[in-house]
């Protein structure tokens, strides 16, 4: 594998399991100095331990002074940043801990507030503190997860749709307002992924055929799948891709 990201800091939320974690061992796999942003701190510390270089931050990006003081180690630590992988978030089944999802209009508000908070104010709260540390380090990639609902809908999601379309409206401003400072932002969408965060749904005797049955390459995604498109992204071979996004659904908006 080659060394593209040989000497640059890479930071992935998200990063202690799932598509962050996958995204960590690729980052690393190819030179990257990786920082392991995760809510669950021992997860993070444990897989920074195994990544050669690799440190590990306690965050919430929910929570503006918690991505604050990262942002503070980070350029203690560094001194600056070069590539990040916005990965963090929740699902409105991780809110309510596997109770059925409730029509919009019986959703309580503290759903739709914590859901909110984590994937669309915390792309915002990250994307504060990477773009002065690219700007002072003379540009940077950046990679914001969105999903498949930042384009198609599904019932009783509101919030996560309502946040993965303001994810994608959010890299297209940064990409338009710093492109011309050498910062590239873009967007991935999976589609659905085999990971902790959808264990209920694909292994739902309910939904689990009609899932599979919808995707023409006929499987689920795997976290390397979409970390080897995301961390594609963020590497000089995507150098002119600014402001796009990726749709790694194994062709389902097809």
């Amino acid at each position: 594998m080659s060394r593209q990201f040989e000497g640059k800091v890479a930071l992935v939320t998200g990063g202690a399991s799932g598509i962050g974690a996958a995204a960590c061992r690729q980052f690393s796999a190819q030179g990257a100095l990786v920082v392991v942003a995760d809510r669950n701190a021992s997860a993070a510390e444990a897989l920074a331990g195994q990544l050669d270089g690799a440190i590990s931050c306690n965050v919430d990006v929910a929570d503006p002074a918690s991505c604050e003081t990262m942002f503070s180690m980070l350029r203690d630590k560094f001194g600056r940043l070069d590539c990040a992988f916005n990965n963090a978030g929740i699902t409105e089944v991780t809110v309510l801990k596997g109770e059925p999802l409730p029509e919009t209009h019986m959703l309580p508000l503290d759903v739709w507030r914590q859901v909110l908070a984590a994937d669309l104010d915390g792309v915002f709260h990250c994307l504060r503190g990477e773009l002065p540390l690219m700007l002072e380090s003379g540009g940077g990639a950046i990679v914001n997860a969105a999903s498949l609902q930042a384009h198609l809908s599904y019932p009783r999601t509101a919030p996560y749709t309502a946040a993965k379309h303001g994810v994608l409206g959010l890299t297209r401003t940064i990409a338009k307002e710093y492109g011309n400072r050498n910062i590239r932002c873009n967007a991935i969408s999976p589609g659905i992924v085999d990971t902790p965060l959808n264990t209920d749904v694909i292994n739902s005797d309910e939904f689990r055929d009609a899932l599979l049955t919808s995707i023409p390459l006929g499987r689920f995604a795997t976290p390397e799948d979409i970390a080897r498109a995301a961390v594609w992204l963020a590497s000089d071979q995507a150098g002119y891709v600014n402001g796009a996004f990726l749709a790694a659904d194994g062709g389902i908006m097809a």
